[in-house]
């Protein structure tokens, strides 16, 4: 496993913070999927996880990246420690329409889930309650 952390501000779309990136990266096989649509999942959760942390102290930001490789299946997590999903949301986070955003519109984790499964994989959600952030996982089919 690779595993390095890091910090840093100035960069899209993280301009103007502080957050630290934790990566977890094991080596995992090749994956043939749409590259754009993989692309296009992952930075909507890294944004929505940068958003969840915006509430902290700058010390407190903490964004972890994470593959591994499971039963035939890559697993791309990305878990944050900012504010909690509510246990009642959880069950509604992943549907078309849905936000807890003053500015949001609910169509960003749907289509996440849509892409998803449009390649043969899913998108989970998960979080341990209130001040344990959340964790969402892309799972993705190996190509064999």
């Amino acid at each position: 496993m690779r595993e390095a952390v890091f910090g840093f501000s100035s960069t899209r779309p993280f301009t103007g913070t502080t957050i630290e990136v934790i990566r977890e990266l094991h080596d995992t096989p090749i994956v043939a999927v749409a590259k754009h649509k993989v692309l296009q999942i992952l930075i909507n959760l890294v944004r929505n996880a940068k958003q969840a942390c915006d509430g902290l102290a700058m010390h407190e930001r903490k964004l972890i990246l994470r593959t591994t490789c499971n039963a035939g299946r890559v697993q791309i997590a990305v878990c944050d420690n900012g504010v909690d999903i509510l246990p009642k949301n959880l069950p509604r986070i992943l549907t078309h329409g849905f936000t807890t955003k003053k500015d949001g519109h609910g169509f960003g984790l749907h289509s996440a889930v849509v892409a998803a499964k449009n390649m043969g994989g899913e998108l989970r959600v998960h979080s341990d309650g209130i001040g344990r952030g959340a964790a969402f996982t892309l799972e993705l089919p190996l190509d064999l």
